[in-house]
Formats: C-alpha cells, structure tokens, sequence
C-alpha cells in the first residue's frame, strides 16, 4: 500500500479560573490579562483540560510545481 504523509497538530488546552472583582465583564478580563502578562498566573500540567489531534494530507511539493507549470501554459 501505497503511504502518504500527514501532519498532525497537537494542540493541548490548560484552563485556569480566577475570581477578581471589577466593575464589568471587560475591566475583569483586561485586569486578569495583565496580571497574566506579568506572570502573577501560571498554568501548567495541573491546569491541563484537554487534547486535541487535528490530522491533514502534507501537501506535496511536486503538485504545486504542476499547478505552476499549468499556469504558463496559458
């Protein structure tokens, strides 16, 4: 059988609440945010909420110089 290449991405989601009081939902999120910046928040292994595995054909680089080649055939 005839193999093909794939990529597959891992992408690994950590989650993390905090609770911070501010006058509205955007102020919350700016404050944490900063806060984050400035390293006062680190996620690591104990936050970790999830995996994902997104796979997809590895383009071929012969098939683009096709394209191409069809291209100046116009």
């Amino acid at each position: 059988a005839f193999m093909k290449t794939y990529q597959v991405e891992i992408k690994e989601t950590l989650c993390m609440t905090v609770e911070i009081e501010a006058e509205n939902a955007q102020q919350a999120e700016a404050m944490v945010q900063e806060a984050y910046n400035n390293e006062e928040y680190i996620l690591d292994a104990e936050h970790f909420a999830g995996v994902e595995f997104a796979a997809r054909e590895k383009e071929i680089e012969a098939q683009s110089r096709s394209k191409k080649h069809r291209e100046y055939e116009r």
